[in-house]
């Protein structure tokens, strides 16, 4: 009875950089977290149990929030116990004043609770999770092909030829990114996750009222394999590949396409050859 894990995976993007996702199931939750890349120089001061970038600081201590709230069965009681830790490790742990609002640590992340009423989804960004019901069809949360479109279409304006990991670098990109994030981490209102209590008040929240289901939790690096390259066609096709070859081959599916098959971001504009890829495959049994 309750949330099982089936399968997991998670890749990093780059050798030389630490994975900025996270994943972790704990009593009746399951989640995944995705630090969003930094646009600056590092600010976070360092500890064992955190790494080497900004993004990565901010998803471990995440995880870590929702791993010691878990016996919270409401999520966003639970969330709201998290956002107090994340304020409170910030604080001690930073180790300069902030001077600009997107510097603030911040990453997306998705959350599955199973409670009374079903199985609860909610989320704050761009991670995607797919449940499959009883009678075979499939609900979709979180990111969306049109918000991948937008995304596509800022990289392909501004990201102008040249290797996917330099696009970042580029004085007009790095411009624009530092002002929509700074828009979304507007102090005391943030948008997205954060070491800012904020963000409790711009959650997306869905029930399904089911207690019997399967669950396939992502970051927007391993939801590219549908919603950027079309490698498999629809929510359908995601559930049908996780439950019968497994997220080991669709992460080596998603990797050929961005090592192999486009490379330079040609077919498919993005800012990194590879983002770090996470997913979660769960029953729900209740």
């Amino acid at each position: 009875m309750g949330i099982h894990v089936g399968d997991q995976i998670s890749l990093g993007g780059f050798r030389d950089r630490p994975n900025e996702d996270r994943m972790g199931q704990s009593m009746g939750h399951a989640w995944v977290i995705d630090g969003a890349t930094g646009l600056g120089e590092p600010f976070m001061g360092q500890s064992s149990n955190s790494s080497s970038s900004d993004a990565a600081w901010l998803a471990q201590r995440a995880h870590e929030a929702f791993t010691r709230h878990a016996a919270i069965t409401d999520p966003r009681a639970l969330l709201g116990c998290a956002a107090d830790d994340l304020v409170a490790a910030f604080e001690q742990e930073r180790s300069r004043d902030l001077k600009e609002p997107w510097e603030l640590p911040c990453g997306a992340f998705m959350l599955a609770s199973l409670g009374e009423a079903g199985l609860t989804i909610t989320w704050s960004g761009d991670c995607r999770a797919l449940v499959q019901q009883g009678d075979g069809s499939v609900l979709s949360f979180g990111a969306t092909p049109v918000s991948e479109e937008a995304e596509a279409a800022l990289v392909a304006r501004l990201g102008r030829g040249g290797d996917p990991a330099r696009r970042y670098a580029q004085p007009e990109a790095m411009a624009e990114l530092r002002a929509g994030r700074g828009l979304a981490l507007a102090p005391g209102n943030a948008f997205i996750l954060a070491p800012d209590r904020g963000f409790l008040n711009h959650l997306c929240q869905a029930t399904v009222a089911t207690r019997q289901a399967s669950l396939l939790m992502m970051t927007d690096g391993f939801a590219a394999a549908e919603l950027r390259y079309g490698l498999f066609a629809g929510p359908e096709a995601m559930m049908h590949a996780a439950r019968g070859g497994g997220l080991a081959r669709m992460g080596d599916q998603l990797r050929r396409f961005e090592h192999e098959t486009d490379p330079d971001g040609v077919l498919k504009p993005r800012w990194k050859r590879c983002d770090d890829a996470t997913a979660i495959w769960l029953q729900i049994n209740a």
